[in-house]
C-alpha cells in the first residue's frame, strides 16, 4: 500500500518538473525573442537613419549646385561675357549691315541676354517701322555672338508724287527717301496712290530676270482701260498691261519676247499678243 502511495507521489513530482522545466524553456525562448525583437528594431532604425542622412546630402548637394548655377547666370548676365562680340547679318541685299543695326538697335556692346529676351518686341517694332523689312530672325550663335537673318521686301524702284520721292517696295508699300535709285520708274501715279500701290505688289510677283528688264512703268488709263499701264522694257520693248493683272500675265514675257522678229508691243490687257513698231496692222 504505501509502495503504491510513494510511486504515485513520485509520478506527480516527474510531471512538476516536467511543467517546470516547459515554463523555464518557453521563458528562455521568450526572452531570445525579445532579444532578437529588439536587435531587428535597432538595425531598422539604423537603417532608417542612414537613409535620412543620405537623403539629406543629396537634397543639400542638389540645392548647392542649383544655387551655383544660379549665382554664375547672375554673374555672366552682368559681366561683359555677356554683351554682343560678333553679330553677323544675313538675307539682306537692299539694306547695309549698318542700316539693320540701326533698324533693329541690335550692335555688338549691348547685352545678348537682353536682346534675346525681348526679340519678339524687336521684330514686331521693326517690321512697323521700316516696311522694306518683311521679316527678321534672331539667333544666338554663340555665348558673344548673335546672327541676324533679314528677309526683304525687294526695292523696285522709285517714285516722285506730290514733290516727294518714294520707294516703291515688292509688297506694295511706299517709303519715302530722298535719294533716287537705279531700279524702276514710276511715272505718271502722282494722285493715284492706290494704282501704284497695286502696281508695285503685282510686280513684286515676277521673277528679279524679268523685273530687273524693266525700265519705267507709266500710268495711263483710258475710257475703254481705265487701269492701263505702260511699261517700258531695257530691251526695247513696250508692255501694254492691266494694273491688276500684271504680275500675272508679265510672267510669259521673257517666251513672248522671244518669238518676236522685231522690237514691237506686247499687249497683255486683254489675251496676249504682239505686233513690231512698224507694223501696220496695230
Amino acid at each position: 500500500m504505501e509502495n503504491n502511495k510513494s510511486a504515485v507521489e513520485h509520478h506527480k513530482y516527474s510531471e512538476r518538473l516536467t511543467e517546470l522545466e516547459k515554463r523555464s524553456v518557453a521563458a528562455q525562448q521568450r526572452q531570445r525573442n525579445k532579444k532578437s525583437a529588439k536587435a531587428h528594431i535597432g538595425n531598422k532604425i539604423h537603417g532608417i537613419k542612414v537613409k535620412r542622412y543620405v537623403s539629406n546630402g543629396e537634397r543639400v548637394l542638389k540645392l548647392v549646385v542649383l544655387f551655383s548655377l544660379i549665382l554664375l547666370l547672375m554673374l555672366y548676365i552682368i559681366s561683359p561675357y555677356s554683351k554682343v562680340k560678333n553679330l553677323e547679318v544675313n538675307g539682306n541685299h537692299d539694306l547695309t549691315k549698318a542700316q539693320v543695326e540701326k533698324e533693329t538697335k541690335i550692335y555688338p556692346g549691348r547685352f545678348i541676354w537682353g536682346v534675346y529676351l525681348g526679340r519678339h518686341q524687336i521684330i514686331n517694332d521693326v517690321k512697323k517701322q521700316n516696311p522694306q523689312i518683311k521679316n527678321l530672325v534672331i539667333k544666338v550663335t554663340g555665348p558673344q555672338s548673335l546672327q541676324l537673318v533679314i528677309k526683304e521686301n525687294a526695292l523696285l524702284g522709285t517714285a516722285v508724287m506730290n514733290n516727294d520721292t518714294y520707294a516703291v517696295l515688292a509688297n506694295g508699300q511706299l517709303q519715302r527717301t530722298k535719294t533716287a535709285d537705279n531700279g524702276i520708274a514710276y511715272k505718271r501715279f502722282d494722285g493715284h496712290r492706290e494704282a501704284l500701290a497695286t502696281t508695285a505688289g503685282q510686280l513684286g510677283k515676277l521673277k528679279p530676270a524679268i523685273r530687273n528688264g524693266i525700265s519705267s512703268v507709266s500710268y495711263q488709263p483710258t475710257k475703254e482701260y481705265p487701269d492701263r499701264i505702260i511699261i517700258y522694257m531695257r530691251d526695247g520693248n513696250t508692255v501694254y498691261a492691266d494694273l491688276n493683272t500684271v504680275g500675272d500675265k508679265l510672267a510669259y514675257y521673257p517666251a513672248i519676247a522671244a518669238n518676236m522678229k522685231d522690237k514691237g508691243v506686247i499687249d497683255l490687257q486683254v489675251g496676249a499678243y504682239s505686233y513690231s513698231y512698224d507694223s501696220k496692222d496695230k
